[in-house]
């Protein structure tokens, strides 16, 4: 009788035993497959804003005084942008690019703003602007920038450039969107991302040396 005691609680310590050394086996299996999961995110990540940092767009730009054939009466925006380029645009597109931007963002205020202001200036009149007058108004630019709907006025150049190029670049936890000039000169940027996940984390800022040639780049672009 007691041998059959000694016996049971042999097999249930046994049982208990194996239980414990399957449930570590399967833990350290799915340990190890979410690491290749995340290494092979932080690889697919880095290869896409490589191929984005190094990539190019050239967009040719069209003249913005026959972008409205069904009327012959139209307003400029003229957006002063610093020392090194002066960007015109045409006050219908730059409000309908705003119209799509309110229905597809959180930010419906800010562009509510931006269109209250273009319907508030008369057909056929000229009006300046800068870009940080306005929350948001730099993502309406870039939007008739990308399509070719402006003129830029090179100023050192002292001539309307025919074409411009713009690309993403990625700083550290944040990505940004700059135009170019012919000759690879940044003269306007827009911030798409910032606070980039990889590997399913936030992205920490390793390197102060990239913000400082952000901020460079960005404080040069009003220079000439």
């Amino acid at each position: 009788m007691q041998s059959q005691y000694v016996i049971g609680n042999f097999r249930k310590v046994m049982k208990h035993i194996i239980i414990f050394f399957t449930t570590l086996l399967l833990s350290s299996c799915l340990q190890e497959s979410k690491v290749d999961n995340l290494n092979q995110t932080k690889d697919s990540l880095q290869q896409t804003f490589n191929k984005l940092d190094s990539t190019f767009t050239p967009v040719n730009l069209k003249d913005i005084s026959k972008l409205q054939d069904t009327s012959k009466e139209q307003t400029v925006v003229v957006v002063e942008i610093g020392q090194k380029a002066t960007i015109y645009l045409n006050a219908k597109l730059l409000r309908q690019s705003a119209l799509e931007l309110l229905y597809r963002s959180n930010y419906m205020d800010e562009y509510s703003k931006i269109i209250r202001l273009l319907d508030l200036h008369s057909i056929n009149d000229t009006f300046f602007i800068g870009p940080q007058g306005l929350p948001n108004f730099e993502y309406v630019i870039s939007a008739q920038l990308q399509k070719g709907n402006a003129k830029v006025f090179y100023n050192k150049k002292k001539s309307f450039v025919p074409i411009i190029y713009h690309r993403l670049e990625r700083y550290e936890a944040c990505e940004y969107r700059f135009f170019y000039l012919p000759d690879q000169r940044p003269f306007f940027s827009e911030i798409k991302l910032s606070g980039i996940l990889e590997g399913g984390a936030l992205f920490e800022r390793k390197d102060p040396k990239e913000f400082k040639e952000l901020r460079e780049k960005i404080e040069g672009l009003r220079d000439e």
